[in-house]
């Protein structure tokens, strides 16, 4: 069985803390949003823009964002983002209060949100070689992994829905919320989250130095490349699903929300169960397995009439992605220096979440102009080349990485 929170020490245990608080904001938050986009217009073009803009800053801010993380005080910096993106989602309660929300300003303030998602998660995943051993990072991976899939990915997304059913503003209000616990709860994690730092360069120096490691190295690279295919697929998928759910099968909102949240348990299982996995058959294999399942899953999705083989199709895919991303980021984190982890975890999201936004617009052109099932067969032919880029990335993955748990 994978070790608690407690036994990775109690910095540790305060910074998942810090993640779980937040990540459940962020759940009911994505439960919530798309449902107010729907409420503002029906236009499938303008709701596949607010999942695009919550990603779009990755794509825009990344790389500057990750040099700052290398540079400054990694504490200090989840702290502002934390509290910055408490402000963002109280100025869209004013919003909601005096009757003004519009679909731009959602578009918005998801865009703002995600700015702040760039500092504070570049800074949280370079953060945890910090707190624990190299030897426990698949452990800890997997801890704050589960603690977002299940705050996340099931509570939230549920709760997210319900609450909106109840009152438009209430689930903001409470997103609102865990962004300030987060804040708290980082401040009083005593390990330094970052090295010793001698900064003689430019950021824009810095910049360049973690873009020339990243895109030198043969296999964060082709992963990188595998995980932006990857993405764009799911986005072109997922940016109109409320409209697969909810208008194509007929379900009703709430069942968007159990729909969410009955697919991710998926990966509450895959939290439970990466550690044994990738001990049991390897990183490699574990890597592998993410893109062909995909493929099924959207497949499965152009043709369902029911929303509850929607959600089965969601459980298949959330456990791959959870065995994908534990195993993938501890590689990340074991193969790149400390100095340069910040600028690397940046740029590889970048890279990999820019394609989100891209593949979210094409998934609200396909739907305007097809369906959203046609959406979801384009979504499959892209995560095919996916799966054959990973392939060949995955050839020069070490056996000592490969081994590593």
């Amino acid at each position: 069985m994978a070790p608690s929170a407690a036994s990775l020490g109690p910095d540790f245990r305060r910074f998942l803390g810090a993640a779980a608080a937040s990540n459940l904001g962020d759940g009911i938050r994505f439960g919530a949003l798309p449902l107010l986009a729907l409420s503002l217009t029906s236009d499938a073009r303008l709701i596949s823009l607010v999942s695009a803009a919550t990603v779009l800053p990755w794509l825009i801010l990344g790389p500057l964002g990750g040099a700052l993380v290398d540079r400054g005080d990694r504490r200090r910096l989840m702290i502002a983002g934390q509290l910055g993106r408490a402000v963002v989602v109280g100025g869209l309660l004013l919003l909601l209060a005096f009757d003004q929300a519009t679909i731009w300003a959602v578009i918005l303030v998801a865009f703002g949100l995600g700015a702040g998602e760039v500092i504070v998660d570049s800074a949280s995943q370079a953060a945890v070689p910090q707190l624990v051993e190299e030897g426990q990072l698949d452990r800890a991976n997997g801890q704050l992994i589960r603690a977002m899939t299940v705050l996340d990915n099931v509570v939230g997304v549920a709760l997210g829905a319900m609450l909106f059913s109840v009152a438009t503003a209430l689930p903001f209000a409470i997103d609102a919320a865990t962004f300030a616990i987060g804040a708290v709860l980082i401040a009083s994690v005593r390990r330094p989250l970052q090295g010793e730092r001698e900064r003689t360069t430019s950021v824009r120096a810095d910049m360049a130095e973690g873009a020339r490691f990243l895109f030198g190295h043969p296999l964060l690279r082709g992963i990188m490349v595998a995980v932006a295919l990857s993405n764009l697929a799911g986005n072109i998928a997922f940016g109109v699903l409320v409209l697969l759910v909810v208008e194509e099968v007929g379900a009703s909102e709430s069942t968007f929300g159990l729909v969410l949240g009955v697919g991710a348990v998926g990966g509450v299982l895959g939290t439970l169960f990466v550690v044994r996995l990738v001990e049991r058959f390897g990183r490699r294999a574990m890597l592998s397995a993410l893109p062909v399942v995909l493929v099924a899953t959207y497949l499965i999705n152009a043709v369902a009439t029911s929303a509850w083989v929607l959600a089965a199709s969601l459980f298949v895919a959330s456990f791959s992605i959870v065995c994908f991303n534990v195993p993938g980021q501890s590689i990340r984190q074991a193969v790149t220096p400390e100095p340069l982890l910040g600028r690397v975890v940046a740029t590889f999201r970048m890279v990999g979440m820019g394609a989100a936004p891209i593949g979210a617009v094409i998934g609200g052109l396909v739907t305007q102009a097809s369906s959203v099932r046609t959406a979801n067969v384009a979504a499959a032919a892209v995560g095919v080349l996916a799966a054959v880029v990973l392939v060949l990335a995955l050839r020069h993955l070490d056996e000592d990485v490969v081994s590593t748990a």
